[in-house]
């Protein structure tokens, strides 16, 4: 699929969605993109996350990892695709932690994935986990690369889809001066 054809196949199935977020970075946006809309079909997230496959596989991953909950299905489906052990970090007391019997072991080869990147601020926080266990990511990929190009992650990254959707501080948000309803659909708050 290009990248356009990923962007429609979100418009059409509800990914894409307008109106006033607060994102899981605490910043707001006129745009938000729940993946988990488009995981809830299996055949339609194994035809998006093929797009990425073929340069994952240059890595030799043994492990996929993501962060609950936008990356748990990302990672799982990648894992399966690529032939690697799929796992995934969540948080405790806001920290993300390896648990369920998750870990890393010294010669694994790890590519982090996500559902969206906005201000990477999960990823940097996957990427201290691997640190952790003197590892570092070989590669990090994602269904959507929002970020603004001042956001540096320092490994390559792979999207899927880059899409250019303004964010803004929240004393700076015009949506909030112009008194719209703000939703918070993101999982980083979760505990």
């Amino acid at each position: 699929m290009r990248e356009e054809e990923v962007i429609s196949l979100f418009q059409d199935i509800g990914v894409l969605k307008k109106g006033h977020f607060r994102l899981s970075s605490g910043r707001h946006s006129d745009t938000y993109l729940q993946c988990a809309i488009l995981q809830q079909y299996p055949n339609l997230n194994s035809i998006v996350m093929s797009e990425i496959v073929d340069k994952v596989k240059q890595f030799n991953p043994t492990v996929i990892i993501g962060a609950a909950v936008g990356g748990i299905l990302a990672s799982y489906e990648l894992a399966r695709l690529v032939g690697a052990r799929g796992i995934f970090a969540e948080r405790v007391d806001g920290v993300l932690k390896l648990r369920r019997g998750f870990d890393l072991i010294a010669n694994d080869k790890v590519i982090i994935v996500e559902d969206v990147i906005t201000t990477a601020k999960t990823t940097l926080e996957l990427i201290e986990l691997l640190k952790e266990r003197k590892l570092e990511p070989e590669a990090i990929t994602t269904i959507v690369d929002r970020r603004e190009e001042s956001v540096e992650i320092g490994y390559p990254v792979f999207p899927i889809v880059r899409m250019q959707i303004k964010t803004y501080l929240q004393e700076e948000c015009p949506l909030c001066k112009e008194g719209i309803s703000l939703e918070e659909p993101g999982s980083r708050r979760m505990k």
